[in-house]
């Protein structure tokens, strides 16, 4: 379990400490065995867990059927899932399965964007047969003890190393979605992607000139983002070498296409989508300890929808938290105070959000106001009962009690 006062994933260190020690050996380590791809799935998402809001599931979908060919569409459309996530992925696994991270949803610009990488993803699930996979399946475990190793890093202990879906794939040793999600296809085959990309979307009518730019975004995002960047799509040179060649074909097979009136940017429902994925990425921004893109986050899902209750309770979050590393009074109370006006404002946007008490009583039993943190906590209870937290704030309000 995260600690309260803690920004990062209480299970990183140990699966580091645990993973490392296998480090010492030429071998692979005999246990855990390794699953098959249907079980490796299972346990990813089982791991993780997937993003199924519906402003976010129809808008996926809807850009997925718009990008495929008229034989793939009565083949059936392939399944696209969206996991929760902070880092910056985007894969296909050999069933021809499609995950994508809600790390990269958040930082995409527009739906042109988000339809190149879909349009990439599609052409990869449909040529999944022309993937060498031998050598690579065979080196993936081996492969991660490096990626384990260089966890180990890591400058701050309270910055995640390891995201949800890296600590799945390295913990439970998921080597073919290893390779599908932090190695990549090989330089050849992801080129090939890229071409397949823009040919969906001149086909779907969306502006080209948004391939490049995607992926602007992300080399940037990605440089922010610290090691935990560790996924195929959070490589800097990778990032630059998407950059290269979709630049280089939009201008040597798509220029009339790229200056013709009328492509597709963007649409009322991806903003509306961004605002859900931008407002539970930040969340998972906190828990990995990167303030800084939780912040931008919030401020872009705040900046379409201001009245959204729920973007309110985690920058009030965001600015506890702040709070807490606070070194100035002066500083720690001005955070406190703004994590209050947020908590209020988000209770008088949604008065029904039971989560408002449990976090203002967090932020008073850190600021040691004993009888609001009580009232907070009880109000809470009151409320949900039966939460999968409850038990955790009935301790608090044990050790709050006179």
């Amino acid at each position: 379990m995260r600690s309260a006062t803690s920004g990062c994933w209480a299970g990183a260190g140990a699966l580091v400490a645990l993973l490392v020690s296998a480090c010492a050996t030429a071998s692979v380590p005999p246990a855990p065995a390794v699953l098959d791809l249907e079980a490796q799935e299972r346990a990813l998402r089982a791991r993780v867990g997937a993003h199924g809001d519906a402003p976010v599931a129809e808008l996926v979908a809807r850009v997925t059927a718009t990008l495929l060919t008229d034989a793939e569409r009565a083949a059936g459309t392939p399944d696209v899932v969206v996991l929760r996530d902070p880092t910056i992925a985007a894969f296909v696994v050999p069933s021809g399965r499609i995950y994508l991270h809600t790390g990269l949803l958040a930082r995409l610009g527009n739906e042109a964007q988000l339809a190149v990488v879909l349009g990439r993803a599609l052409t990869q699930a449909a040529r999944r047969a022309d993937v060498a996979r031998g050598s690579a399946i065979d080196d993936a475990l081996l492969a991660m003890r490096e990626a384990v190793g260089a966890s180990l890093a890591t400058p701050d202990a309270a910055v995640a190393v390891v995201s949800p879906a890296g600590e799945a794939i390295l913990g439970r040793r998921l080597d073919v979605i290893y390779v599908a999600a932090v190695i990549g296809d090989g330089r050849d085959l992801e080129s090939d992607a890229d071409a397949g990309a823009l040919g969906r979307l001149v086909r779907a009518g969306y502006d080209p000139k948004e391939a490049p730019r995607a992926f602007e975004r992300l080399r940037r995002e990605a440089k922010a983002g610290g090691q935990i960047e560790r996924f195929f799509l959070g490589r800097d040179a990778v990032l630059a070498e998407r950059i290269e060649t979709l630049t280089r074909l939009v201008a040597r097979d798509h220029a009339l296409a790229a200056a013709a009136p009328g492509t597709s940017v963007n649409s009322r429902e991806f903003d509306e989508a961004i605002v859900v994925v931008a407002r539970d990425n930040a969340r998972l921004e906190l828990q990995a300890g990167r303030f800084r893109a939780a912040e931008d986050q919030l401020d872009r899902a705040l900046s379409l929808s201001p009245g959204d209750a729920r973007a309110h309770l985690v920058l009030g979050e965001l600015h506890r938290l702040r709070a807490q590393r606070a070194r100035g009074a002066a500083d720690r109370d001005d955070l406190a105070r703004r994590a209050l006006a947020a908590y209020e404002r988000a209770e008088q946007l949604d008065p029904t959000l039971s989560e408002v008490a449990r976090q203002t009583g967090l932020l008073y039993y850190q600021q040691g106001q004993r009888a609001r943190a009580r009232e907070a906590f009880a109000r809470y209870l009151a409320s949900q009962p039966d939460a999968p937290d409850a038990a955790r704030v009935r301790e608090y309000l044990a050790a709050l009690s006179p």
